[in-house]
């Protein structure tokens, strides 16, 4: 059994290539890949349902006012990826400036800077030690990295330099659950703000998919780990408690635990 799996821009990466592996069975193309399903953290799907529950996720976080959201919410009528009139793009950068004051990957965290500080706490010490990893010459080397191609690696750059020619997902993710195919989708439920549990969530119902196990809470060591949902076709939703973006980085125990009892085919 063959599954697939990643996190944040692998929402858009992942549901393709299954989807091309899917293709190479139906012709027979070897290797024949027994593929069952795949399993995708706060995963970057599309533009439209993302930035769009980013406003209400901000307000949810007390990041924004209740006036600032009121105020959005009445000059851009529940569209916040492409502002209509100017009321609604002042509205929307003055969002955007007070999001930028906090990290929107774990909204609890100390902001990114892009010269790794001197290590402090715990939970920055291996973001510390991954400074020196990656720009080490034996990992360069390990990766394929040609010399003089790339300067020094930092971290928190946010530029992602793809070609932006699938806007969306979600067709691919319908295809490959009606198909048969096992899905495990999972977010932070309560820190994220890059790709908000909201947004994945709106886009999840929007397959129109009957409920089989309704909401309820997921445990670890007897304490309520997140919150899980499974529809129709083999399709679970599931959130981490206390996770970031992405999940695995900040709540790694919790999970392992979601991800081997999705794989056993167990309930979470």
């Amino acid at each position: 059994s063959f599954y697939l799996g990643g996190d944040s821009y692998a929402g858009k990466v992942i549901p393709l290539i299954a989807h091309y592996m899917l293709q190479g069975t139906e012709k027979r193309e070897q290797p024949l890949i027994n593929l069952k399903g795949y399993l995708i953290g706060n995963p970057i799907t599309d533009p439209k349902f993302e930035k769009n529950f980013q406003v209400q996720g901000a307000h949810g976080f007390g990041i924004i006012s209740d006036q600032i959201y009121e105020a959005a919410m009445k000059n851009c009528k529940g569209n916040y990826v492409k502002p209509a009139n100017q009321l609604c793009a002042e509205v929307l950068e003055t969002i955007d400036n007070l999001i930028s004051e906090i990290t929107d990957a774990h909204v609890l965290y100390k902001k990114c800077v892009v010269a790794t500080p001197k290590p402090i706490d715990d939970a920055t010490y291996g973001y510390y030690l991954a400074y020196f990893w990656m720009n080490n010459r034996m990992t360069r080397d390990a990766l394929g990295i040609k010399g003089g191609t790339v300067g020094e690696w930092v971290r928190c750059k946010k530029e992602l330099p793809y070609t932006q020619d699938m806007p969306s997902s979600i067709p691919y993710h319908l295809n490959l659950t009606t198909r048969g195919y096992r899905a495990l989708v999972y977010s932070s439920g309560d820190h994220d703000l890059q790709v908000p549990q909201l947004s994945t969530q709106a886009w999840i119902r929007s397959l129109n998919f009957s409920i089989g196990d309704d909401w309820r809470a997921w445990h670890l060591d007897g304490q309520a780990a997140g919150f899980t949902i499974t529809y129709a076709n083999n399709l679970t939703f599931a959130t981490v408690k206390g996770g970031g973006h992405t999940a695995p980085e900040y709540q790694p125990e919790e999970c392992f635990a979601m991800a081997q009892r999705w794989l056993d085919n167990k309930p979470l």
